[in-house]
């Protein structure tokens, strides 16, 4: 059996460069077209295969491509639509220069090797489709920003905030121990327990201009809010990827059981009910008897219509 296989996105690049090539190079040799494209005559072998059952949407013998290959030499038919060489359009390389200003935004200044790759490269992209290789995006939220939040959550550790709320019209100071990331409304949110507010609150990242380690919380206030979290006890019957992302579990080293603490009791019993058969949850009694009626009203309400 020959190794020497192509990567899906390599194969599935040759394959849209390899219609062009024969309808230009009617037969061609397959040991010829292997060197050309610098594979094994078995990996173009495999190639044709694939075109002869590629077409146009209907995929009856009329609409799909006709090749000729079994006497050791290619011929081509009916491709028309693939006649041209891969090239981009207008549209696409404005999409692929703003992907890549966003991506300059976000990398270390002092990583001049990779921004001058980024810059390379649009130059190079622009020149095909005469657009300026000066395009530029602004992200609605600071990629620095949510770097440093996604970094809180790895470490747990409480960060400070300044914030802009829309509700009173002012920009406060607050430190937060991030709990997650959620997204609602097209809008992302970082969700926490709030030191100021003494609370578990959402804050949107786009109105948060900037952030860094707390200068008010100590370690006493950090222990005396850790002192307040409610311990409670679940159990994973089926340890999915959203059941092991939402209680923030590692897989490796995944239980049946497992001692969780939070801010908040309504946090316990979103993630339980969201996490439906996979979670079940141990103790407190109180919140549990809490939980089966609340979920009873549910089932109530079903068998109801």
């Amino acid at each position: 059996m020959d190794k020497n296989i192509s990567g899906p996105l390599a194969r599935t690049a040759r394959l849209l460069d390899l219609v062009p090539y024969l309808n230009t190079h009617q037969g061609v040799s397959i040991k010829e077209l292997a060197e050309k494209f610098e594979v094994t005559p078995t990996q173009i072998t495999s190639d044709l295969t694939t075109l002869w059952m590629c077409g146009l949407p209907g995929y009856t013998p009329l609409e799909l491509m006709d090749l000729d290959f079994d006497s050791g030499f290619v011929t081509i038919r009916n491709a028309e639509t693939l006649s041209k060489p891969r090239h981009i359009s207008f549209d696409e390389g404005i999409a692929l220069l703003i992907g890549l200003d966003l991506l300059s935004s976000s990398i270390p200044e002092n990583r001049k090797d990779l921004l001058t790759h980024i810059d390379s490269l649009k130059v190079k992209i622009s020149s095909n489709f005469r657009a300026p290789v000066i395009v530029k995006a602004d992200p609605k939220i600071s990629p620095t920003i949510l770097g440093k939040i996604s970094n809180a959550l790895g470490s747990r550790s409480v960060i400070e905030i300044e914030y802009h709320s829309l509700y009173k019209d002012e920009i406060s100071t607050r430190s937060i121990q991030p709990i997650e990331i959620l997204e609602e409304g097209g809008n992302q949110y970082v969700r926490g327990y709030c030191f100021t507010a003494q609370a578990l609150r959402d804050f949107r990242i786009d109105r948060i201009s900037a952030i860094g380690p707390s200068s008010t919380v100590s370690v006493q206030n950090l222990d005396q809010a850790n002192s307040e979290k409610i311990e409670y006890e679940v159990s994973f019957h089926e340890p999915t990827r959203d059941v092991i992302e939402r209680f923030g579990i590692d897989f490796d080293n995944i239980s049946s059981a497992s001692v969780q603490r939070s801010f908040s009791k309504q946090w316990i019993e979103r993630s339980i009910m969201a996490s439906g058969g996979h979670v079940e949850l141990v103790s407190p009694q109180n919140l549990r008897s809490t939980l089966r009626s609340k979920a009873q009203l549910i089932l109530d309400r079903y068998l109801d219509n």
